[in-house]
């Protein structure tokens, strides 16, 4: 009885609803039509770029799937980060826990990291890439270069009988010095970071010499401007950038001129990638050329002059790296060939450089060991002097500077070849004797060797050089180009050499450095109570924000025999930089 009266109910509810649909379609009128134009699929084609319309689908690339992590991790140096704790060799007693800090490169050559308790006590300290043993808590890591201030801080919570590591989120920096061509030497710049405006300092290339290799920089990440010894900090010459992305390792190549260390060019270009030839064996070959054409037209005076220049260079190294041993072996060839001339006997070289540079080092710790290194350098190709177009011809000389003969080639071999031959040979030991969170202090030592080798040769001289007799032509003479013969010579220098680096990190806001290099020769000349000194300190102060107070000093002291040879001087420079933008 209730279903049917259930039934009943609904279907007279039924009836009414489409009773008032009816009774308001009769009186209503019908919607308006939707506002804007209908899209046809010519409309569309025509809007949209033909590159967006397609049912292709994109596969995304494989290294894009990859987390940051992943990405950042293959341009280290050093192993991944897991791999890094499965090699480390620390052990965590019972009931503590451990803090894995990993590296990017050589531990080395990074900066020591600190470990502070919550209330801000310093217990642990050391190189990065192995594990230190807390008890279990909550901690603070401190990491990086630069001032205490300056130094990136992360925290971590330590449970017991757990490694817990520092995921790498900062950034390396590694900055090679280098010349015009590609020979490392000690080059000097200064850091700074631009998007916020915080500089850090000076940094040095790494001497060859003394078997170093370069420092990696620990930053926070972001653009970097690698400036000039000296130079403003919003100048426009002398510069280059870098940006560092988080947990990245970034390669930087400086070329510098070493006479007064200004930056020609630099970026993010590795010169020697390199191929394996076994698993601790790597070698790389570069070779380049150029073949340059020019010809001038000079209309007025009815001049016409056709340049060709060749130009080659090719470098060749090898590496073997395998701890405690390293050793790597660099060959450079660069040639030049002026062209111009039909006579190939007059070829004119510029430039004519061949090197062969050898570097051992022996690392039975890693903050200690031996070196050796050896460096042959000569010219390949015999030197002509091209005659000056004020000139006729050339006058040759006698050692005794009278008139021997004149030449009117258009040009003279005023060297042979392998002129001249130089040879060095360097021996010492590496010793980082301190390595603290405010101070390092680095010790070289050992002896070095300098042989010169100069066959016999031609030099331009002047007029006045010139022993005249009474049958001598002078105008003729006036109007030649004068070249006095140079007797065959042969220098060699031997004695203990050293250096002591420092580093001093003042307060929260300064930094302090230090080199001083001693050279003492006990051969040809016995010098070794009258040694040579290069003195070199950098104070830099942080006083606001955008304002720094930096104070340098240099000092040279050279004794030899010889009283023209002799060097004593020093300087003192001090800049106040500022820089504003508004960002």
């Amino acid at each position: 009885m209730i279903a049917l009266r259930r039934t009943g109910n609904s279907v007279a509810v039924m009836a009414m609803l489409c009773f008032l649909c009816r009774f308001t379609h009769i009186g209503a009128a019908p919607p308006p039509d939707l506002p804007g134009e209908e899209i046809s699929r010519e409309l569309f084609r025509r809007a949209i770029p033909r590159d967006t319309i397609g049912t292709q689908k994109v596969r995304p690339n494989k290294k894009d799937t990859l987390s940051w992590y992943d990405r950042a991790a293959k341009t280290w140096e050093a192993p991944p980060l897991t791999e890094q704790m499965s090699s480390d060799k620390s052990s965590v007693p019972m009931g503590m826990g451990g803090i894995f800090v990993p590296r990017f490169t050589e531990s080395n050559d990074e900066p020591d990291v600190e470990i502070m308790t919550a209330d801000g006590i310093s217990i642990k300290g050391g190189e990065p890439g192995r594990t230190y043993s807390v008890e279990p808590g909550k901690y603070y890591v401190l990491i990086g270069s630069g001032s205490h201030r300056q130094r990136l801080v992360r925290q971590v919570e330590v449970i017991e009988s757990k490694t817990t590591p520092v995921m790498p989120d900062w950034s390396g920096l590694t900055i090679e010095t280098v010349d015009s061509t590609t020979i490392a030497f000690r080059g000097e710049y200064e850091l700074l970071r631009i998007d916020e405006f915080e500089p850090y300092g000076r940094g040095f290339g790494a001497d060859p010499e003394l078997g170093e290799k370069a420092k990696t920089w620990i930053l926070k990440p972001g653009t970097y401007k690698i400036l000039g010894r000296g130079e403003g900090y919003n100048n426009l010459r002398n510069f280059i950038t870098v940006r560092l992305l988080p947990g990245e390792l970034v390669n930087v190549l400086l070329i510098q001129r070493p006479t007064d260390m200004a930056i020609i060019s630099g970026g993010t270009v590795d010169v020697t990638p390199g191929k394996r030839i076994a698993s601790h064996w790597k070698y790389g070959v570069n070779i380049g050329g150029n073949l340059q054409f020019t010809g001038e037209v000079d209309r007025k005076v009815e001049q016409n002059a056709l340049n060709s220049v060749l130009s080659l260079r090719t470098g060749l190294w090898l590496r073997y790296n395998r701890l405690p041993f390293e050793w790597e072996s660099n060959l450079l060839l660069d040639e030049g060939l002026n062209l111009s001339e039909t006579d190939f006997k007059n070829v004119i070289t510029a430039p004519d450089d061949f090197r062969i540079i050898s570097l051992y080092i022996y690392r039975f710790l890693s903050w200690a060991g031996p070196y050796g290194r050896t460096e042959l350098r000569t010219n390949l190709l015999p030197n002509r002097i091209k005659l000056d177009e004020t000139k006729k011809e050339f006058c040759i000389l006698n050692r005794n500077s009278t008139i021997d003969r004149f030449d009117s080639s258009t040009s003279f071999r005023n060297e042979p070849s392998f002129c001249p031959l130089k040879l060095d040979v360097d021996v010492g030991a590496n010793v980082d004797m301190v390595n603290l969170r405010f101070l390092e202090f680095k010790l070289r030592g050992g002896v070095g060797s300098s042989l010169n080798d100069f066959p016999d040769r031609y030099e331009i001289t002047t007029f006045g050089t010139v022993t005249l007799d009474e049958f001598s032509d002078t105008s003729r003479v006036r109007n030649s180009m004068i070249i006095h013969p140079l007797k065959a010579t042969r220098t060699f220098e031997f004695g203990p050499q050293g250096s002591v680096t420092g580093n001093l990190r003042i307060g929260r806001f300064g930094t302090a450095g230090g080199e001083l290099r001693i050279f003492a020769p006990i051969v040809p000349e016995m010098r070794f109570t009258r040694p040579d000194f290069d003195l070199t300190v950098t104070v830099s102060w942080r006083l606001a924000r955008a304002l720094t107070l930096d104070y340098d000093y240099t000092y040279t002291l050279k004794q030899p025999e010889d009283i023209n040879a002799r060097v004593d001087y020093s300087t003192h420079k001090i800049y106040l930089r500022f820089s504003y933008s508004n960002r």
